[in-house]
């Protein structure tokens, strides 16, 4: 009864695999996560305590005060944001909202997972556009709009997971505006520019009001260090927003998450500042060590490696075995699909750290020499 009661898109389908699952062992170091190296901010612990006196009454469904501090911070108005538990929760709405059965979906490959696992549970057809191995996965825009004849909507991660390869402003503008004359949305990720030092020159936030076919996504996750509590944002012009609202989950943020968030915006920004400043640096420290060890290996435009394994011989599910067996963790990437089954991703992190992982590395890459697998 119950398999004919379900509907078809679900019988076929299977949860994405993410990182940073330790969980079960926290004596594992987790590099497979591209979070805040210095973690999450040391007051807010007394933020939750502070916030938590109130658990009696229900949350505001609004978000009232919580969009007006992401309203004062990115200088926008506050109609035009929208808030959800985590980043997830807003793509899998966007889906909901827009997507139907038989649409036609345009996604790089590879990128983010749950941007296609939300279109296909809503009967979306994917229309992949494979990014230029041989152009360290760089994405070219007008390659891009050229698939977008009949599409519903288009996504772009900016940097993109996993690659880590930044796209400028300009050239997203284009894609948008190509998009918009045929009639295609524009799903644009920018929760990993959170953590860049580019993230105010390449954020199209302020342009959510010029193009009514742009959605953005935000999150406190990356930059507060904080995927235990779970709050994103997005940004749209104002009827997108509306529609957004009208289908989301409600009281979607508690008010422990909202009090939180709201206080983390205002009052933590020179964490985040911190560790921009400390991640540019040890990105280029990081990259040398990591060549001489691995090979050839891009440097990233973000913060965190994607590279490949092809020098080593090995699988990225192997790789990240090898790596475990010396406490550390690593992205199997081989679930971004079988372009990325021989690279592997991991985060940079504080100097302390970095040595940690570095040496790590170094042993298990003799262990790999030595065919101890």
């Amino acid at each position: 009864m119950i398999d004919k009661a379900v509907r078809p898109e679900i019988r076929s389908m299977t949860r994405p695999r993410h990182g940073g699952d330790v969980w079960n062992d926290l004596s594992v170091k987790d590099y497979s996560s591209n979070i805040n190296p210095f973690g999450p901010p040391s007051m807010l612990g007394q933020y939750i305590s502070e916030a938590a006196i109130d658990l009696h009454c229900y949350p505001d469904d609004s978000c009232t005060q919580l969009k007006d501090a992401i309203a004062s911070h990115y200088e926008t108005n506050v109609e035009n944001i929208i808030v959800g538990a985590g980043s997830s929760e807003l793509i899998r709405l966007f889906a909901e909202v827009f997507i139907s059965r038989g649409d036609r979906v345009v996604m790089p490959s590879p990128t983010f997972s749950e941007y296609g696992f939300g279109c296909n549970l809503m009967g979306a057809e994917l229309i992949e556009y494979t990014l230029p191995r041989e152009q360290n996965f760089d994405l070219n825009v007008t390659d891009l709009s050229n698939q977008l004849s009949g599409a519903k909507a288009v996504y772009v991660c900016n940097p993109n997971n996993p690659t880590g390869r930044m796209t400028d402003k300009n050239d997203i503008l284009r894609l948008i505006e190509e998009a918009a004359r045929k009639e295609t949305l524009v799903f644009l990720d920018e929760t990993l520019l959170e953590l860049s030092s580019r993230s105010s020159e390449l954020s199209l936030v302020s342009e959510v009001e010029n193009y009514e076919n742009l959605f953005i996504i935000r999150s406190f996750t990356k930059s507060f260090a904080m995927p235990g509590i779970r709050v994103g944002y997005g940004f749209g012009s104002k009827e997108m927003i509306n529609y957004l609202e009208a289908g989301r989950l409600t009281w979607n943020l508690g008010i422990i998450e909202q009090r939180v968030a709201i206080r983390l915006i205002e009052e933590e920004q020179d964490h985040v500042a911190a560790a921009v400043n400390m991640l540019d640096e040890e990105k280029l420290r990081m990259h040398s060590k990591v060549e001489r060890l691995m090979g050839e290996v891009p440097m990233p435009d973000s913060y965190f490696f994607f590279a490949p394994l092809n020098h080593l011989g090995i699988s990225s599910s192997e790789f990240r075995s090898a790596m475990l067996r010396h406490g550390v963790l690593v992205r199997d990437c081989s679930s971004f699909g079988n372009i990325c089954s021989q690279y592997t991703r991991f985060c940079i992190k504080t100097p302390d750290k970095n040595d940690e992982f570095l040496d790590a590395l170094s042993r298990a890459i003799d262990d790999i020499g030595e065919g101890r697998l």
